[in-house]
C-alpha cells in the first residue's frame, strides 16, 4: 500500500468535519420552511447572539467573495471608498466584483506583514466632503491577514479609533477569525464587538465546513435593509438551514476552538521542523495556520507532483 502523502496546500483542499458532516446529515431529515424561516436557521441565530452579543444581526452566505461584497455592500454607496490594505483579499483576489457590485473606489493601504500600516491609513483619508472625491466610508481588514499574522487587540482598538475620528465604519474579512482568536487566547466577542468592529464576515469554510460563510452586523441600526441586500447579492440561501446548522455545530462545545487550536499547532510544529534547514527561509512570523517559506524552485516543482 502506497504511503498516504501530506498535503501543504491550503484548507480549501480539506474535506469536512466529521461533526459537522454529521449535523449536515441532522438537518437533512424532514421538510422545513425556506429562505431563513427554518427553526435550525433560528436557533443558530440564537446562538451567534449568545457569543457574540445579543444586539447583532447574523445572514448566511454560500461564500467569501459574496460575504464581503453583501457586508460592504450594505453600507456603502457607488460614491464612496473602502480602504484596506493592498495585499487584501477584497483587493487582490476577489477580481473586479467588488467594483462590479458596490461600484465605489478601494483604496489600498501599505502593509507591513499583512498588516495596515496606520501612519499610512491615516495619509490616505482625506477630502472629506468633497465632491470630486470618493467619500471614506469604511475601513476593511483581514483577521488574520494574508500572510498569516494576526492584529493584536491594541491594534484593532487603534484601527478603530480612526474610524471614529472620521467618522468611518470598520470591516473585518475573518476568512480565519478561528484562528485569530485562539492565537490570541480571546473570545470571539474581545476581537469583534468589543473592539468597536461593525461588520465581520466570519470564514467557515476554512474552518471545517463543507460551503457558507457568515456576515454579521454588530451595529443594525447602520441600516436596515440587510435581508433585501442579502437577495440583491443573490446570496440568499433557499435552504439556509444547511448553512446554518454547520454554523450551529462549530459554536456548540466549543469545536471551533478545536479545530483552530489543532490547525495553529500543526503550523508552529512544521515552522518548527524546517527552521533548521538552511535551503528554506521563514517569510512571515507564523501566528495562525500559515506558514510563508522560500525555498529552492527544483524542491517547489518537486512538491506539486502528486
Amino acid at each position: 500500500m502506497e504511503d498516504e502523502k501530506i498535503n501543504f496546500s491550503s484548507e480549501n483542499f480539506s474535506g469536512v468535519h466529521d461533526l459537522i458532516m454529521k449535523a449536515l446529515i441532522d438537518a437533512n431529515r424532514s421538510n422545513m420552511p425556506s429562505y431563513g424561516s427554518d427553526p435550525v436557521t433560528l436557533d443558530t441565530i440564537a446562538l451567534f447572539k449568545e457569543v457574540f452579543g445579543k444586539d447583532i444581526e447574523v445572514y448566511f452566505t454560500f461564500n467569501g467573495t459574496g460575504a464581503n461584497n453583501f457586508g460592504l455592500g450594505c453600507v456603502v454607496g457607488k460614491h464612496h471608498s473602502v480602504f484596506c490594505s493592498d495585499i487584501a483579499h477584497v483587493y487582490v483576489d476577489e477580481s473586479t466584483s467588488p467594483k462590479t457590485f458596490m461600484g465605489c473606489r478601494l483604496y489600498p493601504v501599505k502593509s507591513e506583514n499583512g498588516k495596515i500600516v496606520l501612519d499610512d491609513l491615516k495619509s490616505r483619508i482625506k477630502r472629506a466632503g468633497d465632491l470630486h472625491h470618493p467619500q471614506p466610508k469604511v475601513i476593511s481588514l483581514t483577521q488574520p491577514t494574508e500572510y498569516g499574522t494576526v492584529y493584536s487587540i491594541a491594534e484593532l482598538k487603534a484601527i478603530q479609533a480612526v474610524c471614529a475620528q472620521k467618522n468611518m465604519l470598520l470591516h473585518v474579512d475573518g476568512a480565519r477569525f478561528f484562528n485569530a482568536a485562539t492565537y490570541l487566547n480571546a473570545s470571539l466577542m474581545d476581537i469583534s464587538q468589543a473592539v468597536g468592529v461593525d461588520i465581520l464576515t466570519l470564514g467557515g469554510t476554512k474552518q471545517g465546513l463543507m460551503y457558507g460563510e457568515a456576515v454579521i452586523f454588530f451595529n443594525p441600526a447602520v441600516n436596515n435593509d440587510f435581508r433585501f441586500h442579502l437577495k440583491r447579492s443573490m446570496q440568499l440561501a433557499s435552504k439556509s438551514r444547511f448553512i446554518a446548522i454547520q454554523f450551529q455545530a462549530l459554536l456548540r462545545n466549543n469545536l471551533w476552538q478545536e479545530i483552530a487550536r489543532h490547525t495553529n499547532e500543526l503550523a508552529a510544529c512544521f515552522r518548527k521542523e524546517i527552521e533548521g534547514i538552511t535551503a528554506l527561509k521563514l517569510l512571515r512570523p507564523v501566528e495562525s495556520n500559515a506558514v510563508f517559506v522560500r525555498m529552492p524552485k527544483m524542491l517547489h516543482e518537486k512538491m506539486q507532483e502528486t
